[in-house]
């Protein structure tokens, strides 16, 4: 495989996670939002929030992977894990920010699988740090990668963000339904 392949896997892997994540952070919002009260007990909603939250992992994985092996990319083994270590000037906020969401969504998704061994009042606080996570899955994508320049690319994750600050102000003003 040449450079270039990697470089593809890389863009690939990283816009699907993007949208398999937003499916399920969209989706766990919509389930708990009072104004969208209907949706609370809608199985097929559920469902797409169980299915999507483990379905990001090998999505992140091969997109991790394939920028190990990409030499443009210029990513370290530690710049997966340790936020902001990363050498490549133009593009170290962008990878810090990547590293940054994917230890929370690590822990977030590590937490919910141990949910009932643990305090059900720590693990939701753990759990709404996946906003923080996606806002920098989003700063990330945006910055790191040519991809938001595609019109189509750039509508999906601008609609994706809009929609998820909407549901989060509905919440805020009129309440969230219990977990």
């Amino acid at each position: 495989m040449n450079d270039l392949t990697f470089w593809f896997l890389a863009r690939i892997t990283g816009l699907t996670a993007f949208a398999v994540l937003s499916l399920s952070v969209l989706s766990g919002e919509a389930l708990r939002t009072s104004v969208l009260d209907f949706l609370a007990s809608n199985r097929a909603i559920r469902k797409l929030h169980d299915f999507t939250t483990p379905l990001w992992l090998p999505l992140v994985f091969a997109h991790i992977i394939a920028l190990l092996f990409d030499k443009t990319a210029q990513i370290r083994p530690i710049d997966v894990v340790v936020p902001f270590v990363n050498p490549y000037e133009p593009y170290f906020l962008p990878i810090g920010l990547g590293t940054i969401a994917f230890d929370i969504i690590m822990v977030v998704t590590v937490t919910s699988w141990l949910r009932r061994r643990m305090n059900n009042t720590l693990w939701m606080w753990i759990h709404r740090t996946s906003y923080v996570a996606f806002v920098a899955i989003f700063f990330h994508a945006a910055q790191s990668g040519t991809d938001f320049d595609a019109p189509l690319v750039s509508a999906i994750a601008w609609s994706t963000a809009a929609a998820l600050a909407i549901i989060g102000v509905t919440r805020i003003v009129w309440g969230r339904l219990p977990a």
